[in-house]
């Protein structure tokens, strides 16, 4: 009698765990992706199936973190095909066609040209992240703080969540789509943009115009695959990390001019 209950006592404390532990992760806030937290398995069997060269570029690719596609062998045959239909992320010309339409703004205009050279983009793309001139954690910092006052200052026309595209990282939405542009909100899905923690990079969707200035000033480039199919607006970019306070603020009106766009009222 006294062994049962004791055996009826551990199963109402693993029952008790497990419910906390549900509890627990449901309110746990997402913590995004960071840099190489994710090492390659060296003994796994895609190291076996792929050559020497293959599986130091798979390397390369799990080092950038979690992105939109497991790190399986699959994941990994997926993102190089996709790479393969990778177009040039500064030929404004994949945009041409669209500026002045329907649908379009031209808010951004006369941005200062951002110093130095262009920042090294890692060739996947998925993660598409910057692999150097990334800024510092205290900047990073500010720069949360810029999204998170766009979304508090929005008398809540905007929200936080997870992103469509990432999976693993908050993205600023549209609280209503049915009021925004809806000449990219369709395939957008609302999402207006995110952060990258592993870099300081961000993803934002601009209208053609801006996405023009932006690419001839140097602050950003279209993701590769922007506009091809119905997974990427085409013109999703990737928006460098932000060094300091004087390119931080250049950060802020290109997201003031993202968020502009995909709440402007147009119609197809």
């Amino acid at each position: 009698m006294k062994t049962i209950l004791i055996i009826s006592i551990l199963f109402l404390l693993i029952s008790l765990l497990v419910s906390a532990q549900k509890q627990i992760s449901g309110n746990t806030p997402q913590v995004p992706d960071t840099v190489k937290t994710q090492e390659p398995d060296t003994d796994s069997d895609i190291k076996k199936i792929l050559n020497t060269e293959e599986y130091k570029d798979y390397q390369a690719w799990v080092a950038l973190g979690i992105g939109g596609l497991p790190h399986t062998l699959e994941g990994y045959r997926t993102v190089k095909r996709m790479g393969a239909m990778m177009k040039d992320p500064v030929d404004v010309s994949r945009i041409s066609l669209y500026i002045g339409k329907n649908g379009d703004l031209a808010t951004l205009k006369e941005l200062s040209k951002r110093s130095g050279t262009k920042p090294s983009i890692a060739p996947f793309a998925v993660p598409h992240r910057q692999t150097d001139q990334h800024n510092s954690e205290q900047i990073r910092k500010t720069q949360t703080g810029v999204f998170d006052a766009a979304v508090a200052d929005s008398d809540s026309q905007l929200i936080y969540k997870n992103s469509y595209l990432e999976k693993h990282s908050p993205g600023i939405f549209l609280a209503d789509p049915a009021k925004g542009n809806q000449t990219v909100v369709g395939i957008s899905h609302a999402e207006i943009g995110h952060i990258h923690a592993f870099d300081g990079s961000m993803h934002l969707i601009l209208s053609p115009s801006d996405t023009k200035e932006v690419i001839e000033k140097g602050w950003g480039e279209l993701h590769g695959l922007a506009g091809a199919g119905d997974k990427a607006a085409r013109t999703y970019m990737l928006i460098y990390s932000p060094r300091d306070e004087n390119e931080l603020a250049v950060t802020r009106k290109i997201l003031d001019a993202a968020i502009q766009y995909s709440s402007y009222p147009a119609h197809p």
